[in-house]
């Protein structure tokens, strides 16, 4: 098997992970590096790429830009460009997601192999999974770690406005998509039995919806038992040993006194972590205070000033308690540490010295930090809504409690603290039973097991008569035709059946893709008229859209790229001063990208022309004009032309230029003929193609037949057939 897994935000590489330096570098990055490890060391899998964005960006480390790093053998982390090359927050990729789809699409092509199956993180990339599934015929799987539903339910809760929220943090539009991806995906992977039903259960879903409850496993090399100190002869890993010593001398800046137990709290400086509830619970205990020292890792700081308004509150009015309660001598809040060795130390340490591990989060959707607690022996006092059930259950090494009721939360780590057999107890059961229960080989096992009939079928289903996906039948092609339709492919219906049929024989190397002026609408039945059934591409609209196969399934890729910048109520309204120019009324004429007029045929066209262009300089939009038959204007996007919509397509499915046949016969094919395709002219050309003679730069045959003829006339000039 080939999988491939998606996660596009946070800061992600294979070691070194600088978890909690943000909100979007938490637990998923952590998550989707090992399991892409741990599926890359089963047995059925032949190789695993992790797909996440690169980053040029002088404010991260220069690693995030490396295009493709090793994870494990047979593992790599595969960056692509999306969105420019600055670190952006989650919330703003939204508008770039089709382009790593096609990022991702031209670098799958590249590499030859097309993936088993697509698993995609969270929403944004659940969006590019969906798509990149779709495209090549493979299961969809979705992950969504945290979904925007319960959210909003927050956020509502907390004040804020839905419009507040779609402008910050684009809710509306993740719900939609998670929405979307629960809609087709083959199998959902969901952490717990409470994000099943409680988090997934807020949307309208279809009644086979394939849940699985398969639980992350945690990195047991890292969080081995705290005793393994005592044991003699035990080989740690000496970065360990070095993180101990940093990390006790860290504490010693903080505790006057530190032989007590510690209880530990480790997350983000997030609001919905509640951290204040348990610096309450601490500082109005004076049984607590007397006996253990409280440490929270609330993210990593340096100045609390220019950290983000969530960020800056929370650790505000955590400072504020710790003055509140005078916790000074008693409460440690270190401001950076190390994922990968200081943590699993801290955790150590906690144990080693009979403490608690406490997380009093409002609502926990899976519980990772107790996971780990619970590997090294170190019992928790857990927050009881969400997944902590089923690490309770699972484990038995903690306590579930009422976050609201700060009384329950100070007798739960009392009696953790106090109780020494019911410690010892709690502490054995979690190095023993994460083991069984949350390993990353066991979750690796599950996978495998979910997935192999999905891709078993997936297979089967590809030798009935379906057509294949967009993305296989791209992939197989070698060479493309892309031809006009009136007065090119239609006009001469003997030689337009004769092409058909050559093509027909060759069609396991050649794709088959018109380009045409008319709408999708339009397009769709004038080939049913034509009698011709199947085209791979379909380029619409003088380039400003693209369709592939039967199904004509539109490209979005090409969409975003033409939304950036194209302003048409600005141009529309600007030439309505032009008294010779009427907007088209025809059905379908006006589409999204592209705005057409008649020009008045009494006018002299070159000036006419260059009033057009005067007028359009003052509205400073990026604009493309393609004039035709003497008579159609069409304004369009900068970036939008047939032409362009060619080199796309090659750019996309990793064509050779030159192994793209494009044929016409009038203006608004110029661009396309022009360059380095096979470009064919028609004998029955419009004059305004006869400039091309000239243009030595442009690899161009001048048919000396009419219509589909002259195409294939073409067609054997460049040894196509």
């Amino acid at each position: 098997m080939y999988l491939q897994l998606i996660s596009i935000h946070g800061l992600i590489r294979p070691c070194n992970i600088e978890m909690g330096r943000d909100a979007d570098t938490g637990g998923q990055i952590r998550y989707v590096l090992e399991l892409a490890k741990s599926l890359s060391e089963h047995p059925e899998v032949d190789a695993v790429d992790l797909f996440t964005r690169r980053i040029k960006d002088k404010r991260v480390d220069a690693e995030y830009s490396e295009p493709i790093q090793d994870i494990a053998p047979n593992c790599r982390l595969v960056r692509l460009p999306c969105g420019g090359n600055r670190y952006l927050p989650k919330e703003k990729l939204w508008p770039h997601l089709d382009e790593y789809v096609d990022a991702m699409i031209a670098f799958t092509r590249a590499e030859g192999r097309l993936p088993d199956l697509v698993h995609g993180h969270y929403a944004d990339a659940g969006y590019i999974a969906k798509e990149v599934a779709a495209a090549f015929g493979s299961p969809f799987v979705f992950t969504g770690h945290s979904l925007g539903k319960s959210k909003l339910e927050y956020l509502l809760e907390e004040g804020w406005t839905l419009e507040q929220a779609n402008k910050t943090l684009a809710i509306e539009e993740r719900i939609s998509v998670e929405q979307d991806c629960l809609g087709v995906s083959d199998l959902i992977v969901t952490s717990t039995r409470h994000e099943k039903s409680s988090q997934w259960g807020l949307y309208p879903s279809r009644t086979d919806v394939n849940f699985k409850v398969i639980p992350p496993g945690t990195d047991l090399d890292r969080f081995f038992p705290y005793y393994d100190y005592d044991l003699p002869g035990a080989a740690i890993d000496e970065r360990f040993k070095q993180a101990r010593v940093r990390m006790s001398n860290e504490l010693s800046r903080f505790h006057f006194e530190q032989d007590k137990p510690l209880i530990l709290a480790l997350c983000r400086p997030d609001r919905r972590k509640n951290i204040g509830a348990l610096i309450e619970a601490y500082g109005r205990s004076n049984q607590l205070r007397a006996i253990a020292n409280l440490v929270i890792l609330a993210g990593i700081r340096n100045n609390i000033e220019e950290m983000p308004e969530n960020e800056r509150v929370v650790l505000t009015d955590m400072l504020l308690a710790m003055d509140r309660y005078n916790l000074y001598g008693k409460m440690a809040i270190p401001k950076n540490h190390d994922s990968e060795f200081d943590v699993p130390e801290l955790y150590r340490l906690a144990a080693a010295s009979g403490g608690v591990f406490v997380n009093t989060a409002f609502t926990e959707l899976f519980g990772l930090t107790a996971i780990e607690a619970s590997a090294v022996g170190l019992p928790f006092v857990l927050t009881d809504n969400g997944g902590p059930q089923d690490i309770a259950a699972n484990c038995e090494s903690g306590l579930l409690v009422d976050v609201n009721n700060h009384t329950a939360v100070t007798n739960a780590m009392l009696k953790v603290l106090t109780d020494k057999s019911a410690w010892e107890r709690m502490s054995s059961n979690g190095v023993n039973k994460v083991r069984e229960h949350y390993s990353w080989a066991t979750h690796a096992d599950r996978f495998i097991e979910e997935i192999t009939p999905l891709i078993t079928a997936r297979v089967k289903g590809s030798d009935g008569e379906e057509p294949p996906a967009v993305g296989k039948r791209m992939a197989s092609i070698e060479r493309l035709l892309i031809t006009d339709i009136d007065n090119t492919l239609l006009g001469d219906d003997d030689a337009m059946r004769t092409l058909c049929d050559v093509l027909h024989e060759h069609r396991d190397r050649i794709g088959f893709g018109i380009a045409s002026g008319r709408s999708i609408e339009l397009t769709r039945e004038a080939l049913a008229h034509a009698g011709i059934e199947k085209v791979d591409v379909a380029i619409c609209s003088v380039g400003a859209e693209i369709y592939y196969g039967a199904d004509f399934t539109p490209d979005r890729g090409w969409a975003s790229k033409l939304r950036a910048r194209w302003q048409r109520d600005k141009i529309e309204d600007a030439l309505s001063s032009l008294s010779f120019l009427t907007l088209q009324e025809r059905d379908f004429a006006q589409r999204e990208f592209k705005i057409s007029y008649d020009l008045d045929s009494q006018v002299d066209r070159n000036s006419a022309l260059r009033k057009v262009r005067e007028v359009l300089a003052t509205t400073k939009s990026s604009y493309s004009l393609v004039f035709s038959h003497g008579t159609f204007l069409d304004v369009l996007p900068h970036r939008a032309s047939k032409g362009k919509a060619v080199r796309y397509l090659a750019d996309k499915w990793r064509l050779r230029i030159e192994d793209i046949a494009t044929a016409g016969d009038s203006g608004n094919d110029l661009d396309m003929l022009q360059g380095k395709t096979a470009g064919i002219v028609v004998a029955n050309h419009d004059a305004e193609l006869t400039q091309l003679r000239q243009q030595k730069a442009t690899r161009v045959y001048f048919a000396n037949t009419a219509y589909a003829a002259g195409i294939l006339e073409g067609l054997r000039h460049y040894s196509f057939v």
